[in-house]
């Protein structure tokens, strides 16, 4: 049997009878055992790799040993294979490019500190498979579930309702338990800073860091649970006694030796690649040798492709795997002048060596560490290497790596052998030459310093704090005299990265510096001076603008010298040298009116699914198993905008092993129109492919089927698209008003408004602008199909709107409605993106299915998704408003311009007249809605669709009216505010209002006067860090769209158990919580008697979406209804019937042919419309020299009427204001401007806020005593009305800026565009270089 013998890069190996070269087919091993039959002569021969290597690999999944041959591609990553497998569909995919966290799992992996094994949460999207070898990895199902018990973490976690949809749940709970793991007993300031790793859409992250909090040795009494004991840890809750549990445990003591315990050097060949795992530098070296010259790549974190695609895993044919290389795990830190950190040693090894190391020599130590805590994520972290870092910046010299920044600004080496082993020192500058064929990095020098006088800073200034890669980040490195005037001994080191791919050092700037004393202030302007003519920033579509990095960079100098001279500078330019002090955040949740008289109704209760939600038991549609016979489909999307198709040739992708079949437009066999016409009408049709016009970039082409979904994600970039006929694209919404590219407007009116701004003694006109927004749901739009056996389609969605996937299938395939049906049982998340976006994913899907009459699985990746969906509309408006000399309003003028996409429907209206006034009453008005075309995809409601763009135009009015007349902004919408009796643009009048009674108890409640002169004080003592508060009232209609929503009640004669069924869908809400809730109350029964059915289009027919904030009331309004038909059907038989328990009741009720099923869909005279009133309060501190930012404290005040279940409302209105801050702060969307492509289209460059982006104080309370007669039992919507609230933080920033402004003497109006990123911020403030001085 011959052994394996590689063939240059290919990994091929050659028949002994002619030589020709092959490679092996997959398949699992026997015995190590390779077969291939020659192609070219057809000689059977056998092989096996030479050495005494492993051509398998072990790995443990929560105590179950798996052995994998060489079946797999070698790019296939721990979560591919636990979720292939059904071994962990509760660890969720999402991002899969390690940004969204949603993949954590905890593994067992090498402390180069302590030499020995300990427990890391680390992102299993991004741990290749084959590197797995001898781990052991804990997933969300090796904790507990609701068979067995709970663990501690889940039990906390549904205690504290920190599941909303739960498909982040497992995640967040695995990165708790690997914390707990290495450290039992941490702070809570250690657990938020953990807590950087996994989006949550829903919850806002409170109730989830409060449930983890809980934990913490400082925790104070309201996080009720406390520690948890070691033994424990491991442990699950033992479901009877709430205890830990004894009798299910696994006994590990007694459990065998490893049969893995004597490692092997791994050797795996695949039809796609080689893998290589050797265990030493002796066996590294000679494959380093080996294959130089091959297309080979060294594997350790695997982070990198994360962002850069082309280090991807499957674009190499050899892959060496150095994770198992001991030697590289080294860490001396014996000599007096440095410190020795192997290769391998990963962020968090390095960041806790120098955090536990004595501080002499050592004076970077504190800004390194806290500089490595922000980098990346805590699941990245764990498993990437300083190296992995390093060698991402050699290959990309645009990468603003913190890790090489801090490395080079403290003088570390790096030591780089060769094949041969032989070792060369390199500086880190010297280091990005150097050809790394056939190299390794081998280890770093820390260097320790001799003297005292050495004072190092980094400084990083991002997007977003956690989890995201730098704008600008500098290092700082001088000996200073302090005696001498802050003299520079020798040369300084500055390092900034950001500018542009050249720039490592401010080389000029370091020799102006040199021997010059830094507390001279002629120095200062000249340092200033030089360093700005030496920093020519690049430009990018991706990138901040060059102005603002350029500012940015000199800002980080500039704070440095403040802190290194603040003993001389202006006390109140002290500050300005600081970090922004981030201390533990503290909540407070005033629940409002509860009534035990009415429970279950009114009480507080986390999801009835929260148990099944944190043990990861729930599946969502992509974790359902695979149907026998399943194919995988994928779409072919364009990449050029506003142009037609000249010509499709999918040959390359169909001569793909493993794909079936290409699609395109001709083949459909019904309407090519994704819209249902039964709502939308047969004129202005939505192309399910596109047959020859492109409307944007992104846009549907074709689809690619196959046996697998990475087979099919593959093979459609094989499908090859020519366009002809390309005009410019338009993908800013202030071109297309420049341009007039218009759809038909809409006008409303009160009143005269000409005559009133005509004789309006003070009037003025402006602009404001307000961007589009991904709804960044976690689960990606999904879709499964199955041909039915008698020629119909049954389709499970991730849809809100069953109704309209079935007519929009039924339509495609040219079939009755009545022979589709359509299913959803939950949600990952949805936030309107999932009310019509999800029709095109289905009708695909379907079409798949019915013309290979297979059933067939469609799943969008993240970067799919965001490119071919629309988003939230952006808008931009002008206005012109008239008002007297208190700031009351007379005449309000307002066009806001939509951005709809490439074309308008009526969902793209979103009824921004409705909410436009907001809480403030004008009497004359001229509204005018103008839908704008572009280059985009058709946008799509996303939660408070037109009511936040709204809200945020007129909130920017009155900042504009009270800046005019130099009033406080409050006071002057004090005098406007609603009262009881007016009436809004469209008429309603306000039979109830308690606007100014809200806003009152707010001020009260909060000590508002106080603050305000706090801020004040705190400004005037205060240079370059400024503070802002901001009130905002909110008015937020309620409609009921005349929407119908149908429910269904059965109760079951057997045991009196019954069976809710509403057209909603339970997407995090808490809807069939509620719908179980106001059941039990009606019917007067245990909550543990009533289940909820999935959502379903044959007992919910013709059911409206899931949307608006109001279906959660009218699944419960419908529920009581039904369950009223039933108790009056029973009533006859109750009253022969003598105290009957309910189960009694049931069975005569049964006997006596009592139907004890009833229906009710909401009818045209059960349709309402009320008005939720709040106040929010937000103050914020700003880093006026960086942009950055933090919010000090958020009060909010809600008017919720008798909430059904104050912890769900809770839980929507903390998520509600985070999806809302997010929007107006952070989430940017940018295009390319030639082909209008999505540059923003992952979590590398799109930032959802995280969890140190909540308020520092975040108190949300809801009035008490407060019902709502129009709600169902007097209940109030909570789900959008928070959501325009997110805005406040924007305005106090405002403030905070015009405080900054003002120490320029600069005091105008300037308007403040959403999303107000840190560039935005940092610009707003116009600093100017001549003002950075030392303020004597």
């Amino acid at each position: 049997m011959p052994g394996l013998q590689a063939n240059g890069s290919s990994g091929a190996l050659s028949c002994p009878i002619c030589s020709a070269r092959h490679l092996p087919s997959r398949g699992s091993l026997q015995n190590g055992i390779y077969s291939c039959t020659c192609e070219n002569c057809g000689h059977f021969f056998k092989f096996r790799a030479v050495g005494d290597v492993k051509n398998d690999i072990t790995i443990t999944i929560n105590g179950t040993a798996y052995k994998v041959g060489n079946e797999f591609n070698p790019a296939f990553s721990l979560l591919e294979f636990m979720r292939a497998k059904d071994i962990s569909v509760g660890t969720k995919g999402s991002c899969y490019e390690g940004g969204c966290g949603v993949c954590l799992v905890a593994v067992k992996l090498l402390d180069p500190i302590t030499s020995t094994q300990k427990t890391y949460t680390v992102n299993a999207c991004m741990l290749q498979l084959y590197t797995c070898d001898g781990i052991e990895v804990t997933t969300i199902e090796g904790l507990g579930n609701t068979t067995t018990g709970l663990h501690q973490l889940q039990r906390r976690m549904a205690d504290y309702d920190g599941a909303q949809c739960g498909y982040c749940t497992p995640g967040q709970i695995m990165n708790m338990y690997g914390l707990l793991q290495r450290n039992p007993k941490p702070t809570m300031k250690e657990v938020e800073d953990v807590f950087d790793s996994t989006i949550c859409r829903c919850t806002g992250y409170r109730s989830i860091l409060d449930a983890m909090k809980s934990f913490a040795v400082d925790a104070p009494k309201k996080l009720k649970g406390g520690l948890i004991d070691i033994e424990d840890l491991e442990g699950r809750m033992c479901s009877k006694s709430g205890q830990a549990c004894v009798g299910h445990c696994q006994d590990r003591s007694q459990a065998g030796p490893c049969s893995n315990s004597v490692p092997k050097p791994v050797h795996i060949v695949t039809d796609r690649a080689q893998w290589f795992k050797p265990l030493s530098l002796a066996e590294l070296y000679p494959l380093l040798k080996q294959y130089a010259a091959s297309n080979y790549r060294l594997v350790f974190g695997n982070s990198g492709w994360g962002i850069y695609a082309e280090l991807g895993p499957w674009n190499y044919d050899i892959l060496i795997d150095i994770r198992g290389v001991k030697d590289l795990y080294t860490i001396d830190t014996s000599a007096s002048d440095h410190m020795t950190v192997g290769a391998n040693v990963t962020l968090t090894a390095l960041t806790e060596l120098l955090e536990n190391a004595p501080g002499t020599g050592l004076p970077y130590k504190d800004s390194v560490v806290k500089q490595l805590k922000n980098t990346a994520s805590t699941g990245l972290r764990n498993m990437v290497s300083w190296a992995g870092n390093l060698d991402l910046k050699r290959r990309h010299h645009d990468f603003p790596s913190d890790v090489f920044t801090m490395l080079e600004t403290i003088g570390a080496q790096v030591t780089v052998a060769d094949g041969n082993g032989v070792s060369t020192q390199y500086s880190l500058t010297q280091f990005l030459q150097v050809d790394m064929k056939g190299k390794v990095i081998v280890s770093l020098r820390l260097p320790r310093y001799q003297t005292n006088d050495v004072i190092v800073r980094t400084y990083r200034t991002s997007p977003r704090l956690q989890l995201c890669a730098s704008y600008i980040v500098s290092g700082f490195n001088f000996r200073v005299n302090s005696a001498d005037n802050f003299r520079i001994i020798g040369k300084p080191t500055i390092v900034i990265l950001g500018i542009s791919g050249s720039l490592v050092h401010a080389v000029q700037t370091e020799g102006y510096l040199t021997g010059k004393q830094l507390g001279d202030p002629a120095v200062l302007k000249g340092a200033l001076s030089t360093l700005s003519a030496e920093l020519i920033p690049d430009s990018g579509t991706t990138l901040a603008s060059p102005t603002y990095r350029k500012s940015l960079a000199i800002g980080q100098f500039y704070k440095y010298v403040l802190e290194v001279c603040k003993t001389k500078v202006n006390p109140r330019y002290v500050s300005g040298g600081q970090p922004l002090d981030r201390p533990v955040m503290t909540s407070s949740q005033t629940y409002g009116t509860l009534d035990p008289m009415e429970y279950p109704v009114s009480k507080p209760m986390h999801k009835l699914t929260a148990d099944y939600l944190t043990t990861g038991e729930v599946r969502f549609m992509d974790d359902l198993p695979i149907i026998p016979g399943e194919l995988f489909v994928a779409v072919v999307l364009s990449t050029q905008g506003n142009c037609k198709i000249k010509s499709i040739n999918p040959s390359q992708a169909l001569a793909t092993p493993g794909v079936v079949k290409f699609i395109e437009a001709s083949d459909i066999p019904g309407k090519n129109n994704w819209r249902p016409e039964g709502w939308y009408g047969p004129t202005n049709p939505l192309e399910l492919l596109a047959s020859s016009q492109i409307g944007f970039a992104g846009q549907p082409i074709g689809l690619v089927v196959a046996e697998s979904q990475t087979i099919a994600e593959n093979a459609r970039f094989g499908v090859q698209i020519e366009y002809t006929d390309l005009q410019p694209v338009v993908t800013d919404l202030r071109e297309a008003v420049q341009k007039k590219q218009f759809f038909k407007a809409n006008t409303y009116t009160k009143g005269d408004v000409k005559a009133a701004l005509a004789s309006a003694p003070h009037k003025l006109t402006g602009t404001i602008y307000c961007g589009d927004q991904f709804h960044f749901f976690l689960e990606t739009q999904c879709s499964l199909c199955q041909p039915s056996d008698t020629g119909g389609m049954e389709v499970r969605a991730t849809t809100q709107w069953t109704d309209a996937v079935q007519e929009a299938v039924a339509q495609i395939l040219g079939l009755p409605g009545a022979s589709v049906t359509v299913e959803n049982k939950r949600l990952g998340g949805g936030f309107g993106g999932k009310i019509i976006y999800n029709n095109p994913v289905s009708g695909m899907c379907a079409l798949a299915a019915h013309l290979t009459r297979r059933p067939m699985k469609m799943r969008l990746d993240l970067h799919t998704n965001m490119k071919m969906q629309g988003k939230r509309t952006a808008y931009f408006a002008k206005y012109e408003v008239g008002f007297d000399n208190n700031g009351r309003l007379l005449g309000n003028d307002v066009t806001m311009y939509g951005d709809t996409g490439y074309a308008f429907t009526f969902d793209a209206y979103e009824g921004t007249e409705r909410w436009i006034d907001n809480a403030y009453y004008c009497p004359n008005w001229s509204f005018t809605f103008q839908p704008c075309k572009t280059n985009k995809p058709v946008s799509t409601p996303c939660r408070s669709p037109g009511s936040i763009p709204a809200m945020f135009v007129m909130e920017s009015i009155m900042d504009h009216v009270a800046k005019s007349l130099n009033k406080d902004q409050l006071e002057v919408k004090k005098v406007n505010l609603f009262q009881k009796g007016q009436t809004t643009l469209r008429g309603l009048v306000l039979d109830y209002c308690i606007m100014r009674e809200v806003v009152a108890q707010l001020e009260q409640d909060i000590s508002l006067a106080s603050r305000k002169a706090a801020v004040e004080v705190f400004n005037k003592a205060n240079r370059w860090k400024k503070r802002g508060i901001h009130v905002m009232p909110n008015k937020f209609g309620i409609p009921y769209f005349r929407a119908p929503h149908r429910a269904l009640v059965d109760v079951y004669h057997g045991d009196g158990s019954v069976l809710i069924a509403h057209g909603g869908v339970d997407m995090g809400q808490g809807i069939n919580t509620k719908a179980i809730q106001v059941c039990a109350y009606k019917l007067g029964i245990p909550v543990q008697k009533i289940k909820v059915a999935r959502t379903s289009s044959v007992p919910n027919a013709n059911n409206f979406t899931t949307g608006g904030s109001i279906t959660s009331e009218l699944a419960c309004k419908g529920v009581i209804k039904c369950c009223e038909q039933i108790l009056e059907r029973m009533a006859p038989v109750r009253a022969r019937m003598k105290d009957p328990t309910w189960e009694q009741l049931v069975a005569k009720c049964f006997q006596e042919r009592v139907d004890l099923t009833a229906s009710f869909t909401t009818h045209e005279e059960d349709q309402s419309r009320y008005q939720v009133y709040s106040a929010c309060c937000t103050e914020v501190e700003l880093d006026v020299l960086t942009g950055q930012y933090q919010i000090l404290q958020m009060d909010y005040l809600y008017d919720g009427g008798i909430s059904l279940n104050p912890a769900l409302d809770m839980g929507q209105v903390e998520g509600g204001f985070i999806m809302g801050y997010g929007y107006f702060l952070h989430e940017e969307l940018r295009f390319d401007p030639t082909s209008g492509e999505l540059l923003t289209d992952g979590t590398w460059h799109y930032k959802p806020p995280l969890g140190k982006d909540l308020p520092i104080k975040f108190n949300i309370k809801f009035m008490k005593d407060d019902p709502a007669p129009q709600g169902v039992l007097r209940s109030k919507a909570v789900g959008e009305p928070p959501v325009a609230l997110g805005a406040t933080p924007l305005f106090a920033l405002k403030r905070a800026i015009e405080a900054a402004r003002r120490e320029l003497g600069i005091n105008q109006f300037f308007p403040l565009d959403a999303p107000s990123t840190v560039e935005m911020i940092q610009m707003a403030c116009l600093n100017d270089v001549t003002k950075y001085t030392l303020g004597n």
